[in-house]
């Protein structure tokens, strides 16, 4: 019985992976979720490739590492480019990154709550598909994530020096792999001197002297190097920026917590997903917290599930407010993005819960149970109907796709194959495309789709009934 919770949290993590694998071909890939694909193969041409290393593709965007492209060299070498071979990679990396999680949670919260809470992040749309899909990309920067809350709460329960230089690592890696990770660092920074002052000081204090000086000069360079890359497009944020207002923001957050955002962008309408439960978890998140400050909490363990929680509120908090004064950071076309704040809500609810349990549920053990109890069944049952929402379009063969996302790519994809010595005919007249033939197209053919070219031969022999 000591090993259950661990099991069931594998069990879980399987789950994810059974439900993200079915019918992984749908939707039809998208123009975003393959700006990799050619720095993958090697980038025999500059499609997607912004900066290179020697001939080693460095950056496929001023913003975007190449790091997945890396990862993907090796799968693509051996097993060629499928939907398969895209996505299912990043599926398993997500199924570890919530055994991550559960290892980061079951250090305060306790074996059987943390299991409980990865179960409700398997089932969680908001998860699941972005996971499966990873247009963001969002896979890598959940691991990255969920690496450093491990190792943060390793550290506070077992200092070790080793722990810090991985978090390190991750921070450089995540932002490497997309730059706005810089949110959840300069985050994660404030987050540790606010509810772990003493943790932070003992800890930069125990730093070698010339790391001291290392990490000053890297905090002053670090914004000059931002703004460098920032300043040469100055001249067009006037004609791409919409001002959101702060409302604005918050209701795309809580589309995407909710998984309406990315039903909204594959499907063109999230009809069926219940939306309001993030909305109702942060107000809650917020009225556990003022209870957890205002009211005497003298239990040890309870205090330390008191500092995590608020640890997760506060990074959630800033990296929205970095999203909200970001130039483009916000919005119902980038829900990746709101999408870094997943699951502080749900980590914030469980650890301040636990510490006002430990302090004030032995009183009535029972009654404090049931309460939470109901609360981790009803994220289970909104999590698996809205799960279920998505997985009935694909389901269902007359499901309505946005172009974008249209199987019909596949069939696309094949009949350039198929017609590919007539590759002159081909015309450049429409965008989201020329990725995914990119990728798909034989190696003999690459060479000349290259750049930014989409296909449209395929539409004069089209078989009719069939959807663009």
């Amino acid at each position: 019985m000591r090993h259950l919770p661990d099991w069931l949290a594998i069990l879980g993590a399987c789950l994810f992976v059974l439900l993200s694998f079915y019918r992984i071909e749908l939707p039809g890939l998208n123009y975003d979720e393959l700006i990799f694909a050619n720095a993958a193969q090697g980038a025999p041409d500059n499609t997607f490739i912004f900066g290179r290393l020697g001939s080693v593709p460095l950056l496929v965007s001023p913003y975007v590492g190449a790091l997945k492209a890396w990862l993907y060299m090796p799968v693509f070498f051996f097993f060629g480019v499928s939907a398969l071979t895209i996505r299912l990679p990043v599926i398993l990396l997500a199924a570890v990154t919530l055994l991550i999680f559960y290892r980061a949670m079951r250090i305060n919260l306790g074996a059987a709550w943390a299991a409980i809470a990865v179960w409700i992040m398997a089932l969680d749309p908001a998860n699941l598909f972005p996971s499966r899909l990873d247009s963001g990309p969002t896979v890598l920067m959940h691991l990255f994530q969920a690496a450093v809350l491990a190792l943060w709460f390793s550290y506070c329960d077992k200092p070790q020096l080793w722990k810090p230089v991985f978090i390190c690592l991750c921070f450089v890696l995540g932002c490497f792999d997309k730059f706005n990770f810089v949110w959840l660092a300069s985050a994660f920074i404030i987050g540790v001197f606010v509810c772990y002052p003493d943790v932070g000081k003992d800890l930069w204090f125990s730093l070698p002297r010339v790391i001291r000086w290392i990490t000053i000069i890297v905090v002053v360079v670090a914004p000059v190097i931002m703004l460098s890359l920032v300043w040469p497009y100055r001249h067009l944020l006037p004609a791409l920026t919409h001002p959101m207002s702060f409302r604005a923001n918050w209701n795309a957050l809580l589309s995407t917590l909710s998984g309406a955002a990315e039903a909204s962008l594959i499907f063109e309408s999230p009809a069926g997903i219940i939306r309001v439960l993030p909305g109702w978890l942060i107000v809650i998140d917020g009225l556990l917290a003022l209870a957890c400050l205002l009211l005497p909490i003298s239990n040890p363990q309870a205090r330390e599930n008191r500092k995590s929680g608020m640890f997760c509120l506060i990074l959630g908090f800033l990296i929205f407010l970095q999203i909200v004064v970001t130039p483009l950071g916000g919005g119902p076309s980038h829900p990746h993005h709101y999408s870094m704040i997943f699951p502080f809500p749900l980590l914030a609810f469980a650890f301040l819960a636990k510490s006002l349990h430990l302090q004030f549920g032995v009183k009535r053990p029972r009654a404090a149970a049931a309460l939470l109890g109901l609360s981790a069944i009803c994220f289970f049952l909104v999590n698996v109907h809205n799960t279920f929402v998505y997985l009935s379009h694909f389901r269902n063969k007359n499901a309505h796709y946005r172009p974008q996302w249209s199987p019909e790519i596949y069939s696309l994809s094949s009949y350039i194959h198929e017609h590919g010595s007539e590759w002159q005919r081909i015309i450049n007249i429409d965008w989201g495309l020329h990725n995914q033939i990119h990728a798909f197209a034989p190696e003999q053919l690459r060479f000349w789709f290259r750049g930014e070219k989409i296909y449209e031969l395929y539409e004069v022999s089209r078989p009719s009934g069939t959807s663009s």
